[in-house]
């Protein structure tokens, strides 16, 4: 296979691995609910707005908190436009392959100054620290796109400004991504920053010429004036910063130390090929083979870039010199592939050198990659126990919470210390506006409640909402099957004759589906999916039979959802028992949004997906290793 082929061919490969592991781990873990700062930054500057017909623009370039989080902000409101629903799950889909992109580019460009099979191990590491939920508030997060932005965006300013000639186009797409960055969080301008040490270092040095770098420059000067003057205080985050430049110097510490916590020395080994490749550029002979190097100045300046960052969390949440939190890992993950990037650098380069420094690269390498590797597999450990599973845990309850007020409008149901903002009132005020209550995504809000226009046998309505669960009603279902605690049910199970009984339940005429309602969702219990019960939309003019509702799988005495296609009419449910030994239930439908359904089947399927691209990444490495023993 040619070259250039294998390497695309690995590079949608480290694209999908990343993509497929992110939405893995939402699917296990993740929400469809909108949370905390969404309610504020969605609900309220973005679609409430947008359905009472205001100028858009002055809630979209409105900072929020100390940042202005333009491209979040843009990228959300036309998900939310596009697909009729406000879909945390949606959201954070979409973030995945931001971040995937980033590590690709990364990824592709080393491909450039590297060989096999350096490619091979660059490729193991990016599509780890890519993939792993090492920040697993940014994968769960529907609002956290900035991050990515913030980093590919950067990623392409460096990778281009000082490189590419001013006017050519890849100068202007650099261009185009410094600019950007700025409206991806308030660090933004420091990428610009980045690009005029690089040359201001170039220029000291009499590798470049002012007529040559004078647009970059210019434009990088005025931007990083421009992020200066748009920066934003807010006084509620004053306590969060450092006191002091012990605060600064220990908060600094921790986040190159990471994964480590406690380990003050990793920080030395896990930013020491950063360092080492640094100094070897830098103080390089002028108009040297090393001094000219593009892929050793961008690890440089990228390295740099990263540190830069690090400066400014260390200042803004430095209080007390604590750990970063888990939104700023994407950020120190990054840190860590630039540091890998360098090392394979220094071991290209070292090709060339005594053998005594050549000597040195591979126990370099050793070292850092089991200081890595070790804190990574720590790090992930309780990542996996304890905070994604408590994360999981609060969504469940959250999303209860939440369903239950929905359907019932009882305050009550919020008095709870797990909820999806800070308070009560909050959501009680956002819900008040019946076009965002609409946008809910499914499962959130209650589905429709049918109501029987004929029922010929023995289905039982079972409203369970606010009744004590430990001993609730539970008409129509089997003993084990535990009701909805959110909406009424249907079932043909009798509590005197038990799944002998058998009937037919025809629901009054519904309307058809708003026009962005593109699926119906139904939770089903019972043998639903076995020969003698069945769930049907039938059409309410010439009862036609318009979708079979059927789960994966039989539910038994549990909850399956079922989807059918939305109706373009108005229909009927029609539920029918003809079987002795068997029964079924079900749920009103809740209408979903195509691209909700999409994220939906994309995070249920991405296991699958995570096989598929791994099985042909190791295909891909067998034909790369045939292919250089042929060579």
């Amino acid at each position: 296979m040619p070259h250039r082929i294998l390497t695309l061919a690995f590079a949608v490969c480290l694209f999908t691995l990343i993509v497929a592991a992110k939405w893995a781990t939402f699917g296990k873990y993740g929400s469809p609910m909108p949370d905390w700062d969404q309610w504020d930054a969605e609900a309220g500057a973005l679609f409430i707005p947008w359905h009472q017909g205001e100028d858009l623009l002055p809630h979209i370039v409105r900072p929020h908190n100390e940042h202005r989080v333009i491209l979040t902000k843009l990228q959300n409101l036309t998900l939310g436009v596009a697909n009729g629903q406000w879909d945390s799950r949606l959201e954070a889909t979409t973030n995945a392959l931001l971040h995937a992109a980033a590590a690709t580019s990364l990824w592709l460009a080393a491909a450039r100054w590297f060989a096999w099979p350096a490619l091979a191990g660059l490729f193991l590491l990016l599509a780890g620290l890519f993939g792993l939920p090492l920040a697993w508030q940014n994968v769960l997060g529907g609002f956290h796109s900035q991050q990515y932005w913030l980093l590919g965006l950067s990623l392409a300013a460096i990778g281009l400004l000082p490189s590419r000639r001013p006017g050519s186009a890849g100068w202007w797409l650099g261009a185009f991504a410094a600019v950007a960055a700025l409206g991806s969080m308030g660090s933004g301008l420091l990428a610009s920053a980045a690009v005029l040490i690089v040359l201001g270092w170039r220029l000291a040095r009499r590798e470049e010429t002012w007529r040559g770098a004078w647009p970059t420059l210019l434009l990088c000067a005025a931007l990083v004036a421009a992020g200066l003057a748009l920066r934003v205080e807010v006084e509620w985050h004053a306590h969060m910063k450092a006191k002091s430049a012990q605060d600064m110097a220990l908060s600094l510490l921790h986040s190159l130390q990471w994964p480590w916590r406690g380990q003050h020395w990793a920080a030395v080994v896990l930013w020491l090929p950063w360092a080492l490749s640094t100094w070897r550029i830098v103080f390089s002979p002028r108009g040297s083979a090393v001094a000219r190097d593009a892929g050793g100045i961008l690890i440089t300046a990228l390295g740099g870039w990263v540190v830069l960052q690090l400066l400014a969390t260390a200042y803004a949440r430095g209080a007390g010199g604590d750990y970063p939190a888990s939104r700023y890992m994407d950020t120190l993950a990054f840190g860590a592939a630039v540091n890998g990037v360098a090392l394979t650098w220094l071991a290209r380069e070292a090709k060339a050198s005594p053998a005594p420094r050549r000597n040195m690269i591979p126990t370099l390498a050793a070292a850092w990659a089991l200081t890595l590797g070790a804190g990574i597999h720590v790090f992930l450990r309780d990542i996996v126990v304890h905070e994604l599973k408590g994360a999981r845990e609060y969504y469940d309850k959250a999303e209860g919470h939440l369903r239950r007020y929905l359907a019932t409008n009882d305050p009550g149901f919020l008095a709870h210390p797990d909820i999806p903002y800070p308070s009560a009132q909050g959501i009680i005020d956002y819900l008040s506006n019946p076009a965002l209550r609409s946008m809910l995504p499914a499962p959130i809000p209650p589905p429709q409640e049918p109501e029987p226009e004929r029922n010929s046998g023995e289905f039982r309505r079972t409203r369970a909402i606010g009744f004590n669960l430990v001993n609730p009603p539970a008409e129509g279902l089997s003993p084990r099957t535990p009701p909805l605690d959110y909406t009424s049910t249907w079932g043909s199970y009798s509590p005197t004759a038990g799944a002998k009984a058998t009937g037919e339940w025809r629901s009054q005429n519904m309307p058809a589906p708003a026009p962005h309602i593109h699926w119906l969702r139904f939770e089903t219990a019972g043998n639903l999916g076995e020969s003698g019960v069945s769930l049907q939309l039938r059409s309410a003019d010439g009862d036609r039979l318009l979708a079979e509702v059927k789960p994966s799988r039989v539910p038994g005495d549990s909850w399956r959802t079922a989807f059918v296609p939305a109706p373009r009419e108005t229909f009927r449910i029609v539920a029918a028992d003809r079987d002795p030994v068997r029964w079924l239930a079900f749920s009103g439908p809740a209408g979903m949004g195509r691209l909700s359904y999409l994220a939906r089947e994309a995070t249920r399927h991405a296991p699958l997906i995570l096989q598929v691209a791994a099985g042909a990444g190791v295909l891909l490495a067998a034909t790369a290793l045939l292919g250089r023993r042929r060579g």
